[in-house]
């Protein structure tokens, strides 16, 4: 009977400590989201909030709340602004992407040459065979899902 009775109390710890996880990741994530862009004050909140705190008077209160809408207005223009260079970027990336392609092909032609004066073209050969060799196999690994800093470790699957 005490073993059934300590079983049972065993389980719905268990339990209660399952549910208590799940339910504080729901939490977790729903408290980082955040409004992207919006300001949680309004210029106006933010500016009665420094006149409790300063004791401004209404004059400067009224300069204060239309100095923080100002910069509200050009913070929103930047936003705008980020967005649509956010935008630019993400269609220039293949034409960025093929001009540094060229660039490091450029770089590595002349690397080359310059290595073959030094090492002679005999070594050269060898070296680019080798150095193509490591090449495919980093592509391979990477392409096969390798085990980065860890790819000499037998895989535990």
């Amino acid at each position: 009977m005490r073993k059934v009775a300590l079983m049972a109390l065993v389980a719905v710890f268990s339990l209660s400590f399952s549910l208590s996880a799940q339910d504080s990741t729901k939490n977790k994530k729903q408290d980082s989201r955040r409004m992207p862009t919006e300001m949680r004050w309004t210029a106006k909140d933010r500016a009665e909030n420094m006149a409790k705190q300063l004791e401004l008077s209404d004059e400067q209160k009224a300069k204060v709340e239309a100095l923080f809408e100002q910069q509200d207005a050009k913070r929103k223009e930047q936003i705008a602004q980020q967005q649509e260079k956010r935008a630019e970027m993400t269609q220039d990336r293949e034409a960025r992407r093929a001009e540094m392609m060229e660039m490091r092909s450029k770089a590595l032609a002349e690397n080359d040459a310059e290595l073959e004066k030094i090492i002679g073209k005999e070594k050269m050969e060898q070296w680019k065979t080798y150095r193509n060799e490591q090449m495919r196999e980093m592509r391979g690994r990477r392409n096969s899902g390798g085990r980065g800093m860890n790819r000499n470790t037998p895989r535990t699957n």
